[in-house]
């Protein structure tokens, strides 16, 4: 299928790697089996559902991980194997911290697995627990998947 724009012209399949349709005038896109086939892999893959949640929580760098800070903020995303929440500390990937549920008061070891740094802003931060901690979010009905993952 081509398109003509400002005398040029283009085929759409040169660019798309999902399979295009024409309909009424229309180009309508779908997701070709082996984008899906991944989509369902990655689902499969994760290890226990994520739910979008503010919970107040601060962290606290171990003295063998570098300087001491303690920073309150919220988590962006929970699931039972940790969150992400936004975080002015400099931390990086694999560094040990220690994350206490404000509301609970209670402590759970974990470590650094992402960070995405943000132009203006506190970066973005992954933590996984050394344990899968389901209980430590406080959620009455959990994802099913919380308690068979642990």
């Amino acid at each position: 299928m081509d398109a003509v724009v400002a005398g040029i012209s283009y085929s759409i399949k040169d660019y798309l790697p999902s399979q295009t349709v024409r309909y009424g005038g229309a180009i309508q896109v779908f997701m070709s089996d082996r984008q899906l086939t991944n989509t369902k892999r990655w689902l499969r893959e994760r290890r226990s559902q994520r739910i979008e949640l503010n919970a107040p929580v601060v962290l606290h760098r171990p003295p063998k991980e570098g300087p001491l800070f303690s920073e309150r903020t919220q988590t962006l995303v929970v699931n039972a194997h940790g969150a992400l929440m936004a975080l002015a500390e400099k931390v990086a990937p694999k560094q040990r911290l220690l994350m206490q549920n404000i509301d609970s008061g209670e402590q759970k070891e974990c470590r650094v697995v992402y960070v995405e740094k943000e132009p203006t802003g506190p970066n973005k931060v992954a933590v996984e627990f050394t344990q899968p901690a389901p209980s430590f979010w406080r959620i009455a009905y959990p994802p099913a998947d919380w308690t068979a993952s642990t």
